[in-house]
């Protein structure tokens, strides 16, 4: 499915892959053509935007054409709905390329970047913040707007970098950020109450994006991926204040970053740090998801809908992999007799979502050279496409998977695990490591055989028990990996047959 997003900065083609609840992008094309650049000083669209536009949409549309795709949805969003020679552009668009780029409202804008939100995370609850180069859309964001029909409590605001202030932004000092912050608060002030109280924001838009990869980059984080990355109330007021002030020209000359996206980044400092000081959250974090992905999600049949995106993600990133297909349900029936003395320390769903995700990825390495195998997977699963997780959900999966090929090694990237998990989470990642490792070893990873066996936990013992006609089956390697799981859980092994 392909959908061009047209913003007030950007216009960009997306093209996913969907499996199941779960999509992923496997072409993503951008061009920053500052389309609503001018619409502070003129009202009207960018001239040298607009000749940008029509050139990206007309390679958009040769593309779409030429891979025999559907119609590709089509997100325009604020600069297309406000300049006041938008309707003869579109008309313009629509002759030239059969592309319909009409804008949406801006409470569709904000109700289709909830659902973004939500459609990867249906644990996510607090505030939703976009931010695009000409509007600042709010929403509360709650599992239940994946409903059919629900409504999205959500406003849209002209408090984009080009509307609110304008001009040449690479020209701007501390001192003009400065003078905007009255304006700011005042429109701020006028949001809905329904927005209070929550404590997550939720970040979306690429200048939040960029200014929280130049976060990592300054303080050398160890997982160098922008979804789902968290920073507590008190650095990120610290991050978005530095943006606008010390750090202002260091950001417009940050290295292998373009100036077009470099100039919004201090104003998105001062956005973030307004923010902050209207709504109090506790945190904030970022998502990769959300009018793109919620567009995508919004045209799923609602039995999709209602599927857990991160397994659909780990099943569809195992794929072609024939030692892991087929294996993961199976397995995860025989391991789950295990989780409520596993306590990964993530709520006993997540536990038990984060063992079924470990099951549908188990046989990864396989196809991989045995001496490496273990760092491979590690790294495959650390930066695997996959939704749905914190960043210390998927450091542990990666850990868990990691220790299903070695118990003595260290994990690769160096101090990701220990800054990211606690002690108790190693163990107990180690523990399913060595937990897959025996079903897989009993079994000859054949999934057909698991429904033949059985782990129980009964007081002090971990029982391993089959049927008469396997009995052949339990031989002294099976023996020892029992022994070695039972050890990891403080248990002793009984192996019974009949």
């Amino acid at each position: 499915m392909a959908v061009i997003d047209i913003g007030s900065n950007s216009v960009r083609l997306v093209i996913y892959d969907i499996f199941g609840a779960h999509f992923t992008p496997v072409y993503n094309e951008k061009i920053l053509a500052g389309l609503g650049r001018d619409l502070r000083r003129t009202g009207r669209l960018s001239e040298d935007g607009k000749r940008k536009c029509r050139e990206a949409l007309a390679r958009f549309s040769h593309i779409i054409r030429a891979r025999s795709l559907p119609a590709p949805l089509v997100g325009a969003t604020a600069a297309l709905r406000v300049a006041e020679d938008a309707p003869d552009f579109v008309a313009s668009i629509l002759q030239e390329t059969g592309l319909d780029i009409s804008p949406i409202s801006g409470e569709e804008e904000a109700r289709l970047a909830a659902l973004g939100l939500l459609s990867n995370n249906a644990r996510r609850s607090g505030i939703g913040a976009d931010l695009g180069g000409a509007s600042l859309e709010l929403m509360r964001i709650d599992s239940a707007l994946k409903k059919d029909g629900a409504e999205v409590q959500g406003v849209s605001l002209p408090l984009g970098p080009f509307d609110a202030i304008g001009g040449n932004l690479s020209e701007l000092t501390t001192q003009d950020y400065a003078d905007r912050i009255s304006d700011l608060d005042a429109s701020l002030a006028q949001v809905p109450g329904y927005l209070d109280g929550e404590n997550t924001m939720y970040l979306v838009g690429g200048a939040w994006r960029n200014l929280a990869s130049v976060h990592q980059q300054r303080t050398d984080y160890p997982l160098r991926t922008l979804q789902g990355y968290r920073l507590g109330a008190a650095e990120a007021q610290k991050l978005a204040h530095w943006a606008w002030t010390d750090g202002l020209d260091e950001l417009l000359k940050w290295p292998g970053m373009r100036t077009a996206r470099a100039e919004t980044l201090p104003y998105a400092g001062l956005m973030l740090e307004r923010l902050l000081e209207r709504f109090s959250p506790k945190s904030v974090v970022i998502s990769m998801a959300g009018l793109r992905e919620g567009m995508v999600w919004n045209t799923l049949p609602e039995q999709i809908k209602n599927r857990d995106a991160l397994i659909d993600g780990c099943r569809d990133f195992a794929r072609g992999f024939v030692q892991a297909e087929h294996f993961g349900p199976p397995l995860y029936r025989f391991l789950s007799p295990l989780l409520p003395i596993l306590p990964c320390g993530f709520g006993t769903e997540e536990d038990a979502r984060l063992l079924e995700a470990a099951c549908y990825l188990a046989g990864l390495g396989k196809n991989l050279h045995p001496d490496h195998r273990a760092e491979l997977v590690f790294e495959d699963v650390i930066y695997a496409p996959v939704a749905g997780l914190t960043h210390a959900e998927r450091a542990f999966l990666s850990l868990s998977l990691f220790r299903t090929y070695t118990a003595k090694r260290k994990p690769p990237v160096a101090g990701l695990i220990d800054e990211i998990l606690i002690p108790a989470q190693h163990h107990t990642a180690a523990t399913i490591g060595e937990a897959i490792r025996l079903g897989i070893v009993v079994t000859g990873r054949t999934p057909s055989l698991l429904s033949d066996f059985n782990l129980s936990v009964q007081g002090a013992e971990l029982h391993l028990s089959c049927g008469p006609e396997r009995a052949a089956m339990i031989t002294e390697q099976v023996i020892y990996r029992l022994e070695k799981l039972s050890k990891l859980l403080g248990l002793a092994p009984v192996t019974r047959a009949g």
